[in-house]
């Protein structure tokens, strides 16, 4: 990967301003250029994803096709968890310190693990339920 100015912004600036709901393609190219730096989004979709791949972020797709991304935990790489709501489709991400939740998630990746051929699996679970915004009729 190349260390072009954009993608030396993006490391410095996913981290530290990471939205609840996660970046977008749009987000970071509005971070990228609040910092100065112009760029196309194409290049941004690709620095994002050559950042994905590195495994430094973490990609998720919804039910309207939008790429989000996460900034990666590269101390303790874990199986990772997102909810969308139903109701709104307001992205979120579960809390993956949760006991139940991080056990279900190694559960998850140790049985595919034991498929025949696989190795080193990693989890993007999208969980779809309702907001507490949205199950409360607010």
């Amino acid at each position: 990967m190349r260390a072009t100015r954009a993608v030396q912004v993006l490391l410095s600036v996913l981290p530290a301003q990471q939205p609840a709901q996660g970046w977008t393609q749009a987000l970071a190219e509005a971070a990228l250029q609040a910092q100065g730096v112009q760029v196309n989004r194409v290049t941004v979709y690709r620095a994002l994803d050559r950042l994905a791949e590195a495994g430094l972020l973490q990609r998720s797709v919804d039910a309207q096709r939008t790429t989000r991304y996460w900034v990666a935990n590269t101390l303790a790489p874990a199986p990772s968890a997102h909810m969308e709501c139903k109701a709104c489709h307001q992205p979120m991400e579960l809390d993956d310190s949760a006991a139940a939740v991080q056990a279900a998630l190694q559960a998850l990746r140790q049985a595919v693990a034991q498929t025949a051929g696989v190795h080193n699996p990693t989890l993007d679970v999208t969980v779809q339920a309702e907001c507490a915004h949205c199950a409360h009729g607010q």
